[in-house]
């Protein structure tokens, strides 16, 4: 009789335990989610504190110097000091790429294009077809920088026919160690990007020096002072 009077206690026993620990685990677990929101609401007033600071400077930066600047040089040397003309160069880029792939498929192909460049690149076989070429975009950066400045109109309109050169390799037939494929028209549009970061945007760079450079000597003459203007008086 002992033993089966001796169970229920056990049992007792276990259940208060299992509800005590049940009981500490649910305040532990109170207190740590409790802590967990205070820490968040403490990350959160910092880091609203931190960012309203930030804010707050960098609207009174933006709203001194660096204004002045965007408003000034800086504007006017990446996108112009005329808006429509920066706009007009940019759309002119579509064009002349339709145009310098149409003149390359219909004249010359873009093998024979390909061949000429390679020659002229290495120096085994120069093409006078590729200086001009490079020289007419040159002059066309030049005027583009002259006229309204804009490093980014004119990278864009140098851009353009490099651009139209590559996209008129497209469905040509190009040789590889493992066979012949057709370039497809994303391969094409791939190439015809990579030519006009690679070659358009170095020229674009240079015109655009050579044209700032042009323009503000132009200036200096057009303004009756400065050494230039009195040595052209001599």
């Amino acid at each position: 009789m002992r033993p089966e009077r001796s169970l229920p206690a056990a049992s007792h026993r276990a259940a208060s335990i299992a509800l005590t620990a049940l009981s500490w685990t649910m305040t532990a677990f109170g207190r740590a989610f409790a802590l967990c929101l205070s820490a968040l609401g403490w990350t959160w007033t910092i880091a609203r504190s931190t960012l309203a600071t930030a804010t707050r400077k960098g609207r009174s930066l933006l709203s001194g110097p660096v204004k002045r600047g965007l408003a000034g040089p800086v504007r006017h040397g990446l996108l112009g000091r005329r808006v429509a003309v920066s706009l007009l160069a940019g759309l002119l880029s579509v064009p002349l790429a339709l145009l310098t792939t149409w003149w390359v498929r219909s004249t010359m192909g873009y093998a024979t294009l390909e061949a000429w460049v390679r020659g002229t690149w290495y120096g085994t076989e120069p093409a006078l077809v590729v200086f001009l070429g490079v020289a007419a975009l040159l002059v066309l950066a030049t005027a583009s920088a002259a006229i309204n400045s804009g490093l980014v109109p004119t990278t864009l309109l140098v851009a353009g026919p490099v651009f139209g050169v590559g996209v008129a390799r497209y469905g040509t037939t190009v040789t590889y160690e493992y066979g012949a494929s057709v370039v497809s028209l994303p391969d094409a549009v791939a190439i015809a990007a990579l030519f006009a970061v690679a070659f358009g945007t170095p020229i674009a760079v240079c015109g655009f020096v050579l044209g700032s450079a042009l323009r503000r000597v132009t200036a200096v003459l057009a303004d009756g002072s400065g050494p230039l203007s009195r040595l052209a008086d001599i």
